[in-house]
């Protein structure tokens, strides 16, 4: 075979060019490597169904995927070799007239994805080369390496592709009268739609049931129908969103795990011919207050990814529609209470995060003081302080898992975080109390040499109001204690002030500096009191960040830390290693949703262990820990493993009754590490891999 033949059809296999006529050049390069009469790819459309692209250009239609070559070599995970078609068991008239007399057919599965077979068919010989059959299997394993990555790419671009949307939905719309009916109906209806299309769902519901809002809407064949109500009904109480949302139940439910929570399908479902389905509840208040629902005329195949991208896109709706409601009230109430209530909400919203709790209610502060410094009217020092209280409104819609980081924040989170000058304005731009503040709001992160954002916009074309606010937001932002650094003193902050030069309007900062040091001693203490947070709030913040969210158990990095500190104080002590074997094929045959339970079993077995400590699930299915006692490594682990076994085994033959074997489909690989001077955690940590690697390789 030729090197620059072979690595042709890797290029264009990879590119993932036009699909019909992409395969069918990359199986007539095959077939002439291979030196046979053609070559197929029958790839898996469904459960139930395949088709085929051929080296030939002629693709036949799809048919039952059982009782096929195709199907044995998949469900077998082996290469099938018939010499003499005709006479076997997989013979078909279609094939048969069309001369075949020899097939190969070799799986194309990659890390427990299905993908297809890979074939080759002669028509003159009754046997193929064996030269052949092992490129072939070379030619599979390529095949389904790329196949697999361009999936988890394109699942990667969907989820970027539905937030992007979704950010430039919300920021295209001004929030509705919550209390408007009507006027809260359509953009709702508006959102389901974009969302729809989006996620090309058959039909999108939502569900408020305590505001009593009820939205869906479905394709037809020629346009999308609406069902909208403000009633509990005997229909409303049909849906399955209601039916969850009585449940209560907080995780993202299949269509298939409905029978698991007790709940039939709806009327409207059967009713719209839906075959597959996600339900996203959102908690607020530990309460789950809406549910989302896409279904689908097809069957769906999603990663964890997307359901999560999912969540957050239904959480972002729901406070969206909190923001709507809360504004509305705002909108009526201001007359007598406006200072107040504008104080309270935003606290409320700061309560998300420990360390910005105050910031927008000092940056009001510092603004009107700064305004009133300029010898602006009263009038206009009101407007700095709105704007001030409003500035950072929108980072409710940024994700808890970019605004709570206690660390630094990565290109691309930093990117999202940026955005909240813009969600700012788009909130506020169409509230006529609000109006005048708004350019304020959506400019406060610009600077006057063209280096800010979001508009990148210069001195000339920078609000005064924005000019003032951005000196505003950036003292209060050093004069206060953050996650990633201590806090400046003010002397320290002015000067600061004067270093960034020709970014800040250094005649503002000229006037402003007394009255901002001023400002700094008058309120230090005050807002202090008005905390709504406990103390431990910070704590509990940095475990989401240093803990595996399904185990509770350490990360990879904090257990590389705790190991570093014994290795520093010389003490014997060993790592042990701990995998579950053949999870990928496990998810596969049995679903996630047991891959995820004998997890979460597993850690429940180690976490019952004496004298280890740093417990931590560093891969999806590894675990490491630190055994500091006297022990016999060997003998210990063989006790280990025979009670995690155990263990997992017996909570899942109670709760998954119907499926039978466990004791079969569940083993561990285990491996240990001892301490020695000179070995770092990394060092220990790839001598239980080497030591798995090993036994592997014993059992080949």
């Amino acid at each position: 075979m030729e090197l620059s033949k072979f690595l042709n059809i890797i290029e264009y296999l990879h590119s993932g060019k036009d699909r019909e006529k992409g395969w069918a050049w990359i199986l007539e390069h095959m077939k002439a490597v291979l030196k046979v009469n053609s070559v197929f790819f029958a790839y898996v459309i469904d459960e139930e169904t395949f088709a085929c692209f051929s080296s030939e250009g002629f693709n036949p239609p799809p048919c039952a995927l059982r009782y096929t070559i195709a199907y044995d070599t998949i469900r077998l995970r082996k290469t099938i070799n018939v010499d003499d078609y005709v006479v076997s068991k997989y013979a078909k008239d279609y094939w048969i007239e069309k001369g075949v007399k020899s097939i190969v057919s070799v799986p194309v599965v990659f890390s427990g994805e299905v993908f297809g077979a890979l074939q080759i068919v002669n028509f003159k010989s009754d046997k193929i080369d064996n030269a052949a059959v092992e490129m072939l299997k070379a030619f599979a394993r390529i095949v389904s390496f790329v196949l697999y990555y361009r999936k988890k790419t394109e699942s990667t671009d969907k989820i970027l592709q539905l937030m992007v949307k979704e950010f430039e939905y919300f920021y295209s719309r001004k929030l509705p009268d919550f209390f408007d009916k009507e006027t809260l109906k359509r953009w709702i209806v508006d959102y389901l739609e974009n969302i729809m299309e989006i996620t090309d769902a058959k039909a999108v519901g939502f569900g408020f049931p305590k505001e009593s809002i009820f939205v869906a809407i479905n394709k037809t064949e020629n346009d999308l129908k609406e069902r909208f109500s403000t009633d509990i009904t005997d229909e409303v109480k049909d849906l399955i969103l209601y039916k969850i949302w009585a449940k209560s139940i907080c995780n993202v439910v299949s269509f298939e795990e409905l029978e698991d929570y007790g709940i039939e399908l709806s009327k409207m479902s059967l009713e719209l011919g839906i075959k597959s389905a996600l339900f996203v509840p959102v908690q607020y208040n530990n309460e789950v207050i809406v549910v989302l629902g896409f279904g689908y005329d097809r069957k769906l195949n999603v990663d964890r990814d997307y359901k999560l991208a999912l969540q957050n896109c239904a959480t972002h709706l729901t406070f969206m529609l909190l923001a709507a409601k809360n504004l509305t009230l705002l909108n009526s109430e201001l007359i007598d209470v406006e200072g107040s209530f504008l104080e309270s909400f935003v606290l409320v919203m700061e309560a998300r995060d420990v360390y910005t709790k105050g910031h927008s209610l000092r940056v009001a502060r510092y603004a009107s003081a700064i305004g009133k410094a300029l010898g602006l009217s009263e009038k206009e020092q009101k407007k700095l302080y709105i704007a001030g209280i409003l500035h950072d409104i929108g980072k409710i819609g940024i994700p808890d898992s970019i605004l709570l980081k206690p660390g630094k924040l990565s290109p691309n989170e930093y990117g999202i975080i940026k955005n909240h000058a813009e969600f700012s304005y788009q909130m506020i731009k169409n509230i006529k109390r609000f109006g005048g503040v708004a350019d304020y709001v959506r400019y406060h992160h610009e600077r006057c040499d063209g280096s800010g954002y979001p508009k990148g916009l210069e001195g000339k074309d920078i609000p005064m109001g924005a000019k003032i606010l951005a000196i505003a937001d950036i003292f209060d932002a050093v004069t206060t204690t953050r996650p990633y650094r201590k806090k400046l003193s003010v002397d320290r902050a002015l000067n600061l002030l004067v270093d960034m030069g020709k970014a800040l309007n250094q005649d503002i900062v000229k006037k402003s500096k007394e009255v901002l040091k001023s400002a700094y001693n008058e309120i230090q203490g005050k807002l202090d009191n008005r905390d709504f947070l406990p103390e431990d709030i910070d704590s509990i913040r940095k475990r989401i960040f240093t803990t595996d969210y399904m185990t509770g158990l350490l990360r990879r990095k904090q257990f590389i830390e705790q190991v570093e500190k014994m290795i520093s104080d010389y003490k014997k002590f060993y790592v042990f290693y701990f995998d579950i074997k053949n999870l990928s094929y496990i998810n596969h045959v049995y679903s996630m949703d047991i891959g995820d339970k004998i997890i979460v079993y597993t850690s429940e077995a180690l976490k019952a262990l004496n004298n280890v400590s740093f417990l931590a699930r560093t891969e999806p299915d590894a675990f490491y820990f630190v055994y500091d006692g006297d022990i016999e490594p060997g003998i210990f682990l063989v006790r280990l493993k025979k009670f995690v076994k155990s263990y997992v085994v017996d909570r899942l033959s109670k709760e998954e009754m119907s499926i039978l074997g466990w004791g079969k489909a569940i083993d561990f690989y285990t491996s240990f590490s001892e301490f020695l001077p000179g070995r770092s955690a990394e060092d220990m940590m790839y001598e239980c891999k080497q030591r798995k690697k090993e036994i592997e390789e014993l059992l080949l």
